[in-house]
């Protein structure tokens, strides 16, 4: 752990105490409730880089704040994207480490989108390719009550196209 988890803002705190206050705080008429939480939260428990990422229940908290979310009542939809680029780090121990093989940390030429539904991509993904997703998410009906893995991959994009996100998440399912 590091020093950002002073004054119990740990994972349990902010992926599942937090993110429960947040649904449990939400008016029942807002139409749609968007979370962005990880790839690995299905995977954490199998040998896998993901159960070295959930040592101190990162991925187990935010599966827990995903799964208060599906029992609300509201209507949701859930991102989960793979590691983050194009800009700072929020994991300061793991990515510091990660930006410097990764030349930096920014998706570069990697700006389309590969989405599936559950938690079954590795990679990257864009922080502003993830913006446009959630933007994008919460204007289509059949995102609804759907979880959606998403990594960045080679190629232009969708940017801001709307017929161009609804091409992906309809191929997601």
């Amino acid at each position: 752990p590091s020093q950002r988890w002073e004054g119990n803002n740990g994972p349990e705190m902010t992926d599942f105490v937090g993110v429960k206050n947040l649904v449990n705080a939400t008016p029942r008429g807002v139409s749609r409730f968007l979370l962005v939480s990880s790839v690995g939260v299905d995977r954490y428990e199998s040998l896998s880089p993901y159960a070295v990422l959930n040592l101190f229940g990162v991925l187990k908290f935010k599966k827990k704040g995903e799964e208060a979310l599906k029992a609300s009542g509201l209507d949701w939809t859930i991102l989960r994207p793979s590691r983050l680029t194009d800009g700072p780090y929020t994991s300061y121990d793991l990515n510091t480490l990660l930006s410097k093989v990764n030349a930096g940390g920014t998706a570069g030429s990697r700006q389309d989108v590969t989405m599936r539904r559950g938690d079954c991509l590795d990679g990257e993904m864009s922080r502003v390719a993830l913006a446009e997703a959630a933007c994008h998410a919460l204007q289509l009906e059949h995102t609804a009550g759907k979880d959606f893995c998403c990594s960045s991959v080679e190629g232009d994009g969708p940017g801001r196209d709307p017929a161009a996100w609804e091409k992906i998440f309809a191929a997601a399912g």
